[in-house]
């Protein structure tokens, strides 16, 4: 008893420091959409995390709890992390609703508290894309400011994620790409405070860092030798990994630390194969934003990663046995396929060094 009680006294603790870490991280890219586009995201900020805090408590409700459980801010990442995937422009509606979909569709069903088979914010994302893709990928220019009206009247532009599915080309600067000055989802677009807050979190451990590692070198392993647009292999990379939502997705979502991976191997094969599946999706589909379909899929598949791991590795031994076995037969059927042309070469020296001699042996 005292063994699993300290168990799970790690357990929660572990919980409670991604909980505090997250919510730490989605501030500073939630600061950057305001200096992008004004107030009307701190209040779609508000709206988002209100809405999924009513809806989770309603759910508590129906199953007879009346608090949130302790260092359980579930509603407040579920809000941040929802609404930082949408554009600035997006209605006030659209946002309530997708954060109660988050809350009521995709969180409690599964059992809520940690124990969700799909991420709420990304799912509830997703679905958004199938049904209102208008809304959800049209986007106001940078340094717009956006009035605090329901809806907004603001000429909305295509992203790089549009081009580079319609195999377009955009000289998209590193600079730009490193501060978020593209047309873009209002919280996943400045690279460079991304990767500050991976670092952070990578540091924390409250990230796999093999997982955007091994994510990020797939793609851009693929848009180097095969693009998508009409330009350099540099800015294909360039847009491939900046584009869309999947810095953002990969770092707050598929990297983070659920206790279902546990073998170094395993953290590498997931990422392999979130990094394959989003190559698949990109060059495949009719969908500009596939890393959030992606990272749902990989949600199913995490927890078998480490016996894909193990499989691949038994393989990979009796690949490599088969492999050392068959060149120690060839090397030895080559050095007697040497021996022997050697011996046949020096008996018909000799007997062509007798027969020059008269029939007498050679000195």
């Amino acid at each position: 008893m005292e063994r699993m009680c300290s168990h799970l006294s790690l357990s929660e603790e572990k919980y409670r420091r991604q909980m505090i870490d997250t919510t730490i991280t989605l501030l500073p890219l939630l600061v950057m959409a305001y200096y992008y586009y004004g107030l009307r995201v701190v209040v779609m900020a508000g709206l988002s995390v209100l809405a999924a805090a009513a809806a989770d408590y309603f759910c508590l409700l129906l199953q007879k709890e009346r608090w949130w459980k302790k260092y359980d801010y579930t509603p407040l990442i579920t809000g941040l992390t929802f609404v930082l995937m949408l554009p600035a422009s997006a209605p006030y509606w659209l946002v309530i609703f997708g954060a109660l979909f988050a809350i009521i569709v995709i969180r409690h069903p599964f059992g809520g508290h940690y124990n969700t088979l799909f991420n709420p914010a990304l799912t509830s994302f997703a679905f958004l894309i199938i049904c209102w893709n208008s809304l959800v990928t049209q986007y106001p220019a940078a340094f717009t400011k956006l009035p605090l009206t329901p809806t907004v009247e603001t000429p909305l532009f295509n992203s790089p994620a549009y081009l580079l599915m319609l195999g377009g080309s955009n000289n998209i600067s590193l600079l730009d790409a490193l501060l978020g000055n593209f047309n873009g989802p209002m919280g996943t677009t400045c690279i460079a405070v991304l990767l500050c807050c991976g670092l952070y979190l990578t540091v924390r451990k409250t990230i796999l860092w093999q997982i955007p590692v091994a994510t990020f070198s797939i793609v851009a392993f693929f848009a180097w030798f095969f693009p998508r647009i009409n330009g350099s292999r540099l800015v294909s990379v360039l847009m491939e990994l900046t584009s869309g939502v999947l810095v953002f997705s990969i770092i707050f979502i598929a990297a983070m630390d659920n206790g279902e991976i546990q073998t170094c191997a395993g953290k590498w094969i997931c990422g392999c194969l979130l990094g394959g599946f989003i190559v698949l999706f990109r060059h495949l589909s009719n969908i500009e934003l596939v890393a959030p379909f992606a990272v749902i899929l990989m949600n199913a598949l995490d927890a078998r990663c480490d016996s894909y791991a193990a499989h691949i590795s038994r393989i990979l031994s009796r690949v490599f046995q088969l492999v050392w076995h068959w060149s120690r037969f060839c090397g030895k059927a080559v050095v007697k396929a040497i021996s022997w042309a050697i011996q046949q070469t020096v008996a018909l020296l000799n007997r062509w060094i007798n027969g020059n001699n008269g029939g007498k042996p050679s000195c």
